[in-house]
């Protein structure tokens, strides 16, 4: 019988002392090395991906609160410039231009929900009036297209009574979607007010948040973290203007598609309600709901193709569909790919992949943030690599000379208390 046979690790060049020996069984000895390595391989990443969805289901019972700062970091990468801009070139102190920072963004925010809503609320009549006729019209239009005999449909009195006894039947389940629509109302309460609570302290104190977490990182690798973080955010910064920029040409274009309908429409002599004065609703609309992935574009496109529905009829109506699928596609394989690319620095199909990544992962959230990640990541990475992104930054040296006197301190308290204690 053969002995296993023993292997001495390597000696350990910082301490100058022999590795310890192992002793292989035989039948791993008799295994190639490249199918050890995989193995061991192997089970490290299992682990690292074991213990990566234990994160993720830790998050996600703190869903509500992780998303809310989430959303509140993106907000303060593109808020931070004006921040410092009004400490710098004014007498206001930095909780103060937090906090005028944060009122801006609200009133603007709602000041475009009313300015959005208004219109459409002054208008409701006229709308309402127009809807029943739209929709008469088109009833009448299918109904005649395929010579369907309405008489040939049934009672409708009849169709009433089942509609009641399903909606009887159904009661449990409708009561349960209620109280689930009222959770849901909850939990974007408490998302927003943790949202602006988070947002105004990393404005006003931000640079304080990040040095407590730099504190934990070695002293040794300090430096080169705290560089490649600034240009981790310098990437997010520019992601969030350039997805402004994006949405904004994206509500753009729609709204010309609707000026240009009622154009048309006047041109041709048609007797219909004006679009026109309904742009800019829907300008606001598809802006706000354009940061929103994947839904935001669908619920947006439609509440502008139902307008046209109800004022004009559904001929216009499918005209704006194609206005809507065109400029959407345009903005999603074009434009979006290009700007986002320059300003993340990422390839067009990593930019699709993240967000179908995302999307499939962690639905609209996923695909909210994917992105952004993508491109701080890159960023990090980048740096840490060697290739700096973006060397205007230059190096930080405040930050650096700010741990350097605290461990100062640090030393002088540590020896000041091993005096106190040697005396005892």
């Amino acid at each position: 019988m053969q002995m296993p046979r023993r292997v001495n690790l390597p000696v350990d060049k910082s301490t100058g002392r022999k590795g310890q020996s192992l002793t292989l069984p035989r039948e791993v000895e008799e295994l190639p090395m490249g199918l050890r390595r995989a193995a061991s391989w192997s089970w490290r990443f299992m682990v690292v991906i074991g213990a990566l969805w234990l994160i993720f289901k830790g998050l996600g019972m703190v869903s509500t609160l992780f998303i809310s700062v989430l959303v509140a970091i993106l907000l303060a990468s593109m808020l931070q410039p004006f921040v410092k801009l009004l400490t710098k070139h004014t007498f206001l102190p930095r909780m103060a231009s937090a906090a005028i920072a944060l009122v801006g963004l609200i009133v603007v925010v709602v000041g475009m929900f009313v300015l959005a809503g208004r219109k459409l609320v002054d208008s409701w009549g006229a709308i309402s009036k127009a809807a029943v006729s739209g929709f008469t019209q088109l009833w009448n239009d299918i109904t005649g297209y395929f010579k369907i005999d309405v008489d040939s449909l049934g009672n409708l009195g009849q169709i009433q009574k089942e509609a009641i006894e399903q909606l009887q039947k159904n009661s449990s389940s409708i009561i349960s979607g209620a109280s689930s629509a009222a959770s849901t109302v909850g939990d974007l309460g408490t998302g927003l007010l943790v949202c602006l609570f988070a947002l105004f302290f990393l404005l006003a104190d931000g640079g304080n948040i990040w040095r407590w977490f730099l504190g934990f990182v070695p002293a040794h690798s300090r430096a080169v973290t705290h560089e490649a973080f600034r240009r981790g955010w310098k990437a997010l910064s520019s992601y969030c203007r350039t997805q402004i920029l994006v949405a904004a040409v994206d509500a753009t274009g729609i709204a010309l598609g609707m000026v240009g309908i009622d154009v048309v429409s006047g041109m041709m002599g048609r007797s219909a309600i004006a679009l026109s004065p309904y742009s800019v609703p829907i300008w606001l609309i598809v802006f706000l709901f354009s940061f929103i992935p994947l839904v935001g574009a669908i619920v947006s496109g439609a509440i502008a193709m139902l307008l046209v529905f109800v004022l004009q009829g559904w001929i216009p109506a499918l005209i704006m569909l194609g206005i809507v699928i065109l400029v959407q596609q345009l903005e999603s394989n074009i434009l979006q790919p290009i700007l986002m690319g320059k300003a993340v620095e990422l390839h067009p199909l990593a930019i699709f992949l993240g967000v179908s990544a995302g999307a499939v992962v962690a639905g609209i959230p996923g695909a909210l943030f994917s992105i952004p990640l993508l491109a701080f990541l890159n960023a990090l990475y980048c740096y840490l690599d060697g290739r700096d992104p973006d060397p205007s930054l230059g190096v930080d040296t405040k930050t650096m000379a700010y741990f350097e006197a605290r461990e100062r301190e640090q030393k002088k308290t540590f020896a000041q208390r091993e005096r106190l204690l040697s005396k005892k």
